[in-house]
């Protein structure tokens, strides 16, 4: 299995591409990484500083022998609605802020694109004839966003279970009918399966709220982000041990991937360190939630 990590990690403290591989390769031992949009320079895709950024980093991670497996939509885009915008100029601008994404993931060489598609206001889930018009509408932007991501060269875009119900895929019934639905695409929107979200839905720490998701048996395998919450707390921590008291059980998540024969499935760490952890402390915590997890999967 190949074991990566989300860059989110050098958020406000590492902005220059060498220095980002550099802990990725060399202080983390990881080949694989996937490039989070909040490093870029105002997080915006569309403009030229992101586009040279891009060529950096590919340039970087190809010195380091670092793939560059995915550009990832960050904490900055979460906080919008952005495909599912109540006001359609904002959904418009969206598609085009996608797009962008897109076309950066060609630059970059990356496999795959993708991440937070949206978030249904109050309102529009509330009435149901709202709530179907607007999926319907986001089904075609994505399909849309597909053909896009062919004339890049992807081979897949992400679509993410997240973590609250007003946002497509959060619950397994929902996620499931998403990618099958779209798995015919262009280019497929496959999985990413957060473990950290089933786990911040749960009610309580004794429900086993991921196993359902590896029971599942998708159009195409998951791909995987790796990060540590509990129930009532979208945590993305990381890890000391393989077996903590609550949240994220990693050697469980791992004996989950055997079960359901996901040998292939790219897994990428995504831990977003507290603004307010001291700076010296955040590489130390990010190599023993690797060691955690290189250890469980071997």
């Amino acid at each position: 299995m190949a074991l990566g990590i989300n860059t989110c990690f050098a958020v406000k403290r590492w902005t220059r591409p060498d220095e980002i591989l550099h802990i990725v390769s060399n202080q983390l031992g990881l080949q694989m990484c996937q490039l989070s949009v909040d490093t870029l320079p105002l997080a915006d895709p569309r403009s030229a500083e992101a586009r040279t950024y891009v060529r950096q980093f590919a340039q970087a991670a190809e010195a380091a022998g670092v793939e560059v497996h995915s550009i990832f939509t960050g904490l900055a885009a979460y906080s919008t609605n952005l495909l599912l915008s109540e006001d359609v100029a904002a959904r418009d601008a969206a598609e085009g802020w996608y797009a962008s994404l897109i076309e950066l993931g060609g630059i970059a060489g990356a496999r795959s694109v993708g991440g937070h598609i949206g978030a249904l206001t109050i309102a529009t889930a509330s009435e149901p004839a709202h709530r179907e018009r607007a999926l319907d509408e986001l089904r075609e932007r994505m399909l849309r966003l597909s053909e896009r991501a062919e004339a890049e060269g992807l081979s897949t875009l992400l679509l993410e279970n997240m973590a609250v119900e007003r946002e497509p895929g959060s619950l397994l019934e929902d996620a499931v009918e998403w990618e099958a639905s779209l798995a015919t695409a262009s280019v497929p929107w496959q999985l990413c399966l957060d473990v950290g979200h089933p786990v911040a839905m749960a009610p309580s720490d004794d429900d086993d709220a991921l196993a359902p998701w590896f029971a599942t048996r998708w159009t195409t395998n998951p791909m995987l982000q790796l990060q540590n919450s509990r129930p009532g707390a979208d945590m993305h921590a990381g890890v000391d041990e393989a077996d903590p008291m609550s949240g994220v059980n990693p050697a469980r998540v791992a004996a989950a991937l055997a079960d359901a024969g996901w040998s292939e499935s790219p897994l990428l760490i995504e831990v977003m360190p507290a603004h307010e952890l001291r700076d010296d402390a955040v590489v130390p915590m990010l190599r023993r939630t690797v060691d955690v997890w290189t250890k469980v999967l071997a």
